[in-house]
């Protein structure tokens, strides 16, 4: 499955052709830390384009929300969840969209070094990204997290070198979560 998510959203970015020129933003500011990583925050929900069902979207907080940025220079990343929407699971009260929580782990130096690069500055010349919306978490040995913002290219799509260290990762772990249902189930037919 990592595989296929990578080949969609280097497929988006190869679509978005032309964009490396643009200049470079300057850095962003540090990301807060939060006391875990969590796919199905209602802020990486909305994120992924995706709306919580009013039971999820009542669960109580476990802290204040984790503010994307760059990763502060003393936090010390062991693995990686990564959030992404994965299309749609079946159930008894109908069809869900959901999101796929992957945990990698593995040498995160190069994932490190490409999400210190900075976004390129927006450019109006560029087609339509397909690349499959994604949020990230780094996770130290204390299970405490961070959400790095992915540095962008000019079009909007995330560079190249952090889908190659990411797809680089060993991932141990994925779980479906349904989160928003597309279509109910409808009541019995009696005959």
């Amino acid at each position: 499955m990592r595989a296929g998510v990578a080949a969609l959203v280097v497929a988006g970015i190869a679509a978005a052709g032309g964009c490396a020129s643009a200049p470079t933003v300057t850095r962003q500011a540090e990301a807060r830390v939060a006391v875990q990583a969590d796919c199905l925050d209602p802020e990486v929900v909305r994120e992924l384009g995706l709306v919580l069902e009013d039971r999820t979207a009542a669960a109580e907080e476990t802290g204040p929300a984790a503010t994307p940025g760059a990763v502060p220079e003393d936090f010390a990343a062991s693995s990686v969840l990564v959030c992404s929407a994965s299309g749609t699971l079946k159930s008894a009260s109908g069809t869900w969209a959901a999101v796929t929580e992957s945990r990698r782990e593995g040498d995160l130096a190069p994932l490190l070094a490409a999400l210190e690069r900075p976004s390129q500055e927006p450019s109006g010349a560029c087609e339509t990204s397909g690349a499959v919306p994604t949020v990230l978490w780094l996770v130290d040995a204390l299970g405490r997290a961070v959400r790095p913002v992915w540095p962008t290219d000019a079009c909007g799509a995330p560079v190249a070198d952090v889908l190659a260290a990411l797809d680089a990762l060993h991932e141990t772990d994925t779980t479906e979560f349904p989160v928003e249902r597309v279509t109910p189930t409808g009541p019995p037919s009696g005959r």
